[in-house]
Order: structure tokens, then C-alpha cells, then sequence
């Protein structure tokens, strides 16, 4: 491994550490609120602080809660012309300015339905812009606890996605180990396709 995939893992593990230190979970001030907005806000803007500096050139990184102008979707974070600027008075991009819409998770999905749900959204935008692609990164997997150790959320969200959209997972959820090389494969995945 070259010092520039050194940076990257150090990099990945960094940003694990910053989200976990300030993330809020059930429980905190009161059992009565749900955090999960929250947490994913966090690590939408902890992602874009850490890609900006690799993305360079004629793109930037904008959001969170950003949109394409003609599209009622909300999206985390899209990769979008250096020049771009948001419609007057919104946080709406031009369709031919946007290059990649990044979905992003604070931890892994729970309902089985997701992988086919975000399939058929990504198909939706990539059909309907031609020039826009899709991928999904999470923080932390949540696996299934009913289902053997080996049986992974992210891998069976690959399966759905693949050949078409990438996925990647910073680290297992209940051990908080780095999953080795996803910064590093998510960044090159995103500067390559840029």
C-alpha cells in the first residue's frame, strides 16, 4: 500500500471516530426522541468535509438535503460542476450540473425492502438524467441478527445494485471494526467517474 492509501485509511478511520463521538442514540435526553435524522445529517456533512479535498477540478460536493431542479427527491449529497450554484431561493441543482447523487447512512439498512427500494430509485434518476450517476455509502452495517454471522446487509445490497451502482460500509456495526479499503474505494470510485 502506497503513503497516498495509508492518508486514506487513516482517513477512513478518522471520520469513524468523529461520527461515533457525536453521534446520539436512544436514550440520550429522554427516550422519547428518535435521533436517526440527526446522526444522518452528521455523517452526511462528515463525509462531504472529508471528500472535498479529493474532489478537485471542475466539481465540488454540495448538500446535505440538496435536490435536481425537475425532481421532488431529496438527496444527501450530489457531486456537481465546479460552477454550479442552487436555484434563487432553494438548495436545487440544474440536472446538466449534477454527476453523482450520493446516498448515505449512518448505519445499514434494517428493512429487507431497501436494496430493491434504492435500486429502483437510482434506475429512476439515472433513466430520467442521463449524464447522473448513483452510489450508496454507510458509516456502519447493521447485520441481522436472526441470520448466520456471515450473511451481510451491504453484501446483499451489492448483489441488488451491482453491476450498475456501487455500495460501500466504513465499518462492521457491532464491533466497530474498519472494513479495510472503503474510503479508499468509494473516493477513487467518485474522483474516477467525476
Amino acid at each position: 500500500m502506497d503513503s497516498a492509501d495509508d492518508d486514506l485509511e487513516r482517513e477512513q478511520a478518522e471520520i469513524l471516530t468523529i461520527i461515533k463521538s457525536r453521534e446520539r442514540r436512544a436514550g440520550d435526553e429522554g427516550a422519547r426522541f428518535n435521533w436517526n435524522k440527526m446522526n444522518r445529517d452528521l455523517a452526511c456533512r462528515v463525509v462531504k468535509e472529508f471528500l472535498r479535498k479529493h474532489i478537485q477540478g471542475d466539481a465540488k460536493v454540495v448538500g446535505p438535503n440538496v435536490y435536481i431542479e425537475d425532481c421532488p427527491t431529496e438527496f444527501d449529497l450530489l457531486l456537481v460542476a465546479k460552477d454550479a450554484i442552487p436555484a434563487a431561493f432553494t438548495n436545487a441543482y440544474r440536472n446538466e450540473e449534477v454527476r453523482f447523487v450520493i446516498e448515505i447512512k449512518s448505519r445499514g439498512y434494517i428493512n429487507p425492502e431497501f436494496p430493491s427500494k434504492l435500486r429502483t430509485e437510482f434506475d429512476a434518476v439515472c433513466d430520467r438524467y442521463k449524464n447522473v450517476n448513483c452510489t450508496y455509502l454507510t458509516i456502519r452495517e447493521t447485520r441481522n441478527p436472526k441470520q448466520e454471522a456471515s450473511i451481510s446487509y451491504i453484501r446483499e445490497l451489492k448483489k441488488v445494485l451491482a453491476p450498475k451502482y456501487q455500495a460501500f460500509c466504513l465499518a462492521e456495526s457491532r464491533t466497530d471494526e474498519p472494513i479495510p479499503g472503503q474510503w479508499r474505494q468509494f473516493v477513487k470510485h467518485l474522483t474516477a467517474m467525476a
